[in-house]
């Protein structure tokens, strides 16, 4: 309370020592006084998964008076299309300097779980949100001021992709080693492009784990867009016995696929796991 009664005190003798026909009225002084500014300067998109996505937002705050500014409260809602999907309020600690700027990190997390629900939207789509903040000072004589800011953007609700294998290309084949080539079906069901930068797979043939591998791949996938991944693989059929060496020989396979593909996306990286069984084409 002392702090907070010299901040007002040293404010009032600054205010009025800058009036040359001497100390006006507390009104006077109010309504000729300069006011502080806040804006939202930017918004970070980070940690995008399947499950959420944390947005950041960086609020910049100007103070013009001669003294410190104290921040009081920073209140939030998000919301899409005049549904609220989240609300919350921080208590940023400091001041702004005197004359000065601070930033302040806004941070709220959206689980697409609930967006999904309260939205009715399906996964793999953008939906476009308005966020409306209320940041609290405290000025000099006026004490309490509430600083209104709103920021528009859009988010997106990921959708895993669809992979099957639809070949298992034999290059060679021998007990000891099998060399081979895994033709993934990839398909990109969200409505925005997926710049793919690995992929990493399970693979059983039968009952049997054939392979466990990763691959560096640089391809670009448009919205809704499919493409073929080439995965060589080698392994040894004498460790799986003379069934799966049968499996090989045919020309059908039953499988299963499990594995993540690692992407680039308009939003942030992002990691998708997959899964997928069926049955696939044998060649040689």
């Amino acid at each position: 309370m002392r702090n907070l009664a010299s901040h007002r005190f040293a404010a009032v003798a600054l205010i009025c020592t800058s009036f040359v026909s001497g100390c006006q009225t507390l009104e006077g002084i109010l309504e000729s006084s300069p006011k502080p500014t806040a804006r939202i300067i930017g918004t970070e998109l980070k940690n995008l998964s399947l499950q959420k996505i944390d947005l950041v937002f960086n609020v910049e705050v100007a103070n013009p008076y001669v003294v410190d500014l104290p921040l009081l409260d920073l209140a939030y809602t998000v919301g899409s299309g005049g549904t609220s999907l989240l609300q919350g309020n921080i208590k940023p600690s400091g001041a702004v300097p005197a004359g000065g700027t601070s930033v302040i990190q806004l941070p709220a997390r959206i689980m697409f779980a609930s967006l999904i629900r309260t939205l009715k939207v399906r996964p793999g789509s953008v939906v476009p949100y308005k966020a409306d903040v209320t940041l609290g000072v405290d000025a000099p004589l006026a004490g309490r001021l509430t600083l209104p800011l709103s920021k528009s953007g859009e988010l997106p609700v990921p959708a895993a992709p669809w992979v099957e294998l639809s070949s298992f290309e034999i290059a060679k084949l021998g007990m000891d080693e099998t060399k081979a080539t895994a033709k993934l079906q990839v398909e990109n069901t969200n409505s925005f492009a997926l710049n793919l930068s690995k992929i990493s797979i399970e693979l059983a043939l039968g009952a049997h784990k054939v392979a466990n591998t990763s691959l560096a791949k640089s391809v670009k996938i448009a919205p809704g867009q499919s493409i073929v991944v080439d995965v060589p693989l080698s392994f040894s059929p004498r460790s799986f016995g003379l069934a799966v060496m049968n499996l090989l020989r045919g020309n059908k396979a039953v499988y299963s696929l499990f594995g993540s593909l690692e992407a680039g996306t308009p939003y942030g990286p992002l990691l998708l796991p997959f899964n997928g069984n069926g049955n696939t084409t044998i060649t040689k």
